[in-house]
Parts: C-alpha cells; sequence; structure tokens
C-alpha cells in the first residue's frame, strides 16, 4: 500500500470539503480528518464536523470554544474516520476553520 499525502481545505462558511480549496469536486468516499483550525470571531465560537455532504449524517468532530484565540487540533495518527466526506459547519462567531485530511 503507497501513502496518500495529507491535503488542507479552508472556509470561512459551512461547507462540504472540496478536493482543493477552491475547487468545485467534494470529497466522497472513506477520507480521514487528520486535524483541525478554528480562528473564532467571537467569545462563542462554535464548528461542527459531519460525515458527509451536508450537517444531517453523523456528527465526528465537534468544538465550542470560550475565548478569541485561534485553535489547533492534530488528531491521532489515523484521524478520524469518515465513509462519505466531510462537511464542515460554522455554528456560531466562527471567521474561518481549516482541515487537514487525507
Amino acid at each position: 500500500m503507497s501513502p496518500t499525502g495529507v491535503k488542507q481545505f479552508y472556509t470561512e462558511a459551512s461547507a462540504t470539503v472540496k478536493t482543493v480549496t477552491g475547487g468545485s469536486t467534494s470529497v466522497d468516499g472513506v477520507c480521514y480528518l487528520k486535524g483541525v483550525t478554528i480562528n473564532p470571531s467571537g467569545a462563542t465560537c462554535h464548528v461542527r464536523i459531519w460525515q458527509g455532504s451536508d450537517a444531517t449524517g453523523t456528527k465526528i468532530y465537534e468544538q465550542k470554544l470560550s475565548d478569541e484565540a485561534v485553535y489547533q487540533e492534530y488528531l491521532a495518527a489515523n484521524g478520524i474516520r469518515s465513509t462519505s466526506g466531510i462537511y464542515i459547519e460554522i455554528v456560531a462567531a466562527t471567521t474561518s476553520v481549516a482541515i487537514i485530511w487525507q
């Protein structure tokens, strides 16, 4: 099995993760959430990440922040597995979210 390189996706609004930031091709099938960077715009920042193409699938990640500091988290070596793509939901007070995925 050959290794697959990790990719990054950046958004300023709720969005389905694309294969390339600014691209139009959504990630579908099995992928892994490897890291998250959240840039809050207020003290009630709230972000959810879902399996699938919208906020109706299985929630695989959630973070609520109580200050305005940038938050970064790198997930375990294998990351969080999604079987059908990734959707980022910006719930409240968030300027942007960037994820690392594979």
